[in-house]
């Protein structure tokens, strides 16, 4: 197991392996969405689902609520925007593919990290407005590449 998994109490490692087996491969796939990089994913996919472990102490755990703390986490781990991580292989995302870069970066912080328009506008100095219209854009490309 990774670096970021060794100060875990032992009697918290079946909580852990029972999370990581049920909900690994869904949250890898969010994770990509906004990290990219397979190693640096693959490590969050790890501390994320320790840390979760961690504070629900075995308690009842739903996809929900993982991606909801997955999704707190990773604007915790990148509290401002990195343009060559989210920009970097996006091949593996083919709806992402055909955003432009200003859409594609202005998907990826609202959808994956959860940032508010007016978070985004402060990191990037652009008016809430013409974010507002890259979003909408960038979902309408997708839906049209769906078919929706």
């Amino acid at each position: 197991m990774s670096e970021v998994a060794l100060n875990i109490p032992n009697d918290s490692l079946k909580d852990i392996r029972l999370l990581y087996d049920k909900y690994a491969g869904m949250l890898l796939g969010y994770i990509r969405g906004t990290v990219q990089d397979q190693k640096r994913s693959e490590e969050h996919l790890v501390r994320i689902i320790s840390e979760f472990a961690l504070e629900t102490r075995g308690g009842e755990a739903t996809w929900l609520a993982l991606r909801k703390y997955a999704r707190y986490k990773l604007s915790e781990f990148s509290p401002i925007l990195d343009r060559d991580v989210n920009l970097n292989n996006t091949s593996s995302n083919n709806d992402l593919n055909l955003l432009n870069d200003d859409e594609r970066i202005v998907f990826q912080a609202v959808y994956y990290q959860g940032k508010s328009l007016t978070q985004l506008g402060m990191l990037l100095n652009r008016s809430e407005n013409i974010l507002r219209n890259q979003l909408k854009s960038s979902i309408d490309k997708i839906r049209n590449a769906r078919g929706n």
